[in-house]
C-alpha cells in the first residue's frame, strides 16, 4: 500500500512538473524574455480589457485611449499623451514640415516598442536624409478605429497643428468594413482591467499548434469599394479646404495586388498619393514580421518596413507634398 501511495504521489509530481515545465516553454516561445516579466506578460490583454480606454464624449469614437498613460500592452511600454495618442505632446506653433498620421492598431503600434514604430521611426529617417528641413511626425492612431472615425480624429485633433501632409494609414485587412453594416459598436463594453498573467500558455499554444487555422482571403466588395471611395472623397474635401495633401499608405503583411489596384485607382482618383508596403512581404516568412503567433500585428522589423516605405516615398515627393 506504502508503494502504491509513492508511486501515486510520485506521478502526481511528476504531472504537476511537467505541466509547469510546458507552461514556461509556451511563454518563451510567444514573448521570449518578457516571459520572466510579470507586468510584461500580464499586459497581454486585449484592448477592452487592458485597463486604456475611456468612453468619448463624441458618438462617432464610443472610446479613446486614456491621456498620460504609463504602462505597458501586449508586452511593450505604453505611454500616451495629453491627447490621448501613443505620441509625445506637439506645439501647435512650429516651423517644422507637419506630418499627421491617421490609423488603427497597425498606426498605434500594437506589440512594438515606442521607438520601433513606424511612425517614429518615420520622422527619424526624414530628418537623417534630408538635414535641410525639420520634419515633425504625430501619431493619430488608435486600435480599434476605422476610416470614419480617423474623419473625426483628423478634424478634432489634427487640422488644429496645421499639417502639411496627412497619411491616412490604410490597414487593408479590415478598413473596408462600414460601421453599423459590417460590424456593429452598439454592445461595445470597456471592461475591467484583466490579470492574463495567469492564463494557461500551453493551452493556447496546443491548441495553435494542434488546430491550426488558415485564414480566409480578404476580398473587397462592390459595396466596400463604394464605401472607400466615398470616405477617401470626403478626406480630400477637407484637405483640399485646409490646404493640405493626403496620403494613402497601404499595409498589410498579404500582398494581394487586386486589393492594391483598387485602393490605388481610388486614391488617384480622389487626388491622393498612394503608397503600398505590402508586396515587400509577398514571398516572405511572415513569422518574422509579428508579435507573435497568438497576435499577428506587425512587429519592430516589419513596422521598419513600412517606415523605409514612406519616408522615401515622402522625400521623392517632397517638392510636390510640401510646396503650396
Amino acid at each position: 500500500m506504502k508503494q502504491l501511495k509513492f508511486k501515486i504521489i510520485s506521478i502526481g509530481i511528476g504531472l504537476l512538473l511537467s505541466a509547469f515545465l510546458g507552461e514556461m516553454i509556451a511563454r518563451v516561445y510567444f514573448f521570449g524574455g518578457a516571459a520572466f516579466s510579470y507586468s510584461r506578460t500580464n499586459s497581454f490583454g486585449i484592448l477592452d480589457n487592458a485597463g486604456l480606454l475611456k468612453y468619448s464624449d463624441s458618438d462617432d469614437l464610443v472610446y479613446e485611449l486614456l491621456p498620460n498613460l504609463d504602462t505597458k500592452y501586449k508586452l511593450a511600454d505604453f505611454h500616451t499623451n495629453a491627447e490621448g495618442f501613443r505620441d509625445r505632446n506637439h506645439e501647435v506653433a512650429s516651423n517644422a514640415k507637419k506630418i499627421a498620421i491617421l490609423g488603427d492598431s497597425f498606426t498605434m503600434g500594437t506589440g512594438v516598442y515606442e521607438e520601433d514604430m513606424y511612425v517614429a521611426q518615420t520622422e527619424n529617417l526624414l530628418n537623417e536624409e534630408d538635414q535641410n528641413t525639420n520634419y515633425e511626425v504625430f501619431n493619430f492612431g488608435v486600435s480599434g478605429y476605422a476610416l470614419t472615425n480617423y474623419k473625426t480624429i483628423l478634424e478634432r485633433n489634427a487640422l488644429k497643428y496645421n499639417p502639411d501632409l496627412v497619411v491616412i494609414g490604410f490597414c487593408a485587412s479590415n478598413d473596408h468594413y462600414r460601421i453599423g453594416i459590417d460590424f456593429s459598436m452598439d454592445d461595445f463594453i470597456i471592461k475591467p482591467k484583466k490579470n492574463v498573467f495567469w492564463d494557461s500558455y500551453l493551452k493556447k499554444l496546443l491548441k495553435i499548434k494542434l488546430s491550426p487555422k488558415t485564414p480566409e482571403p480578404v476580398s473587397y466588395e462592390t459595396e466596400h469599394v463604394q464605401y472607400i471611395d466615398k470616405q477617401f472623397q470626403g478626406f480630400q474635401d477637407i484637405f483640399t479646404k485646409n490646404n493640405s495633401k493626403g496620403l494613402v499608405f497601404y499595409m498589410d503583411l498579404v500582398y494581394d495586388p487586386i486589393r492594391v489596384q483598387k485602393v490605388k485607382n481610388l486614391a488617384e482618383k480622389n487626388n491622393l498619393h498612394f503608397v503600398d508596403v505590402s508586396e515587400f512581404f509577398q514571398d516572405k516568412n511572415l513569422f518574422k514580421y509579428i508579435v507573435n503567433e497568438l497576435d499577428p500585428h506587425p512587429n519592430g522589423k516589419a513596422n521598419q518596413i513600412f517606415a523605409e516605405k514612406l519616408s522615401s516615398y515622402i522625400l521623392a515627393n517632397r517638392n510636390d507634398i510640401f510646396n503650396k
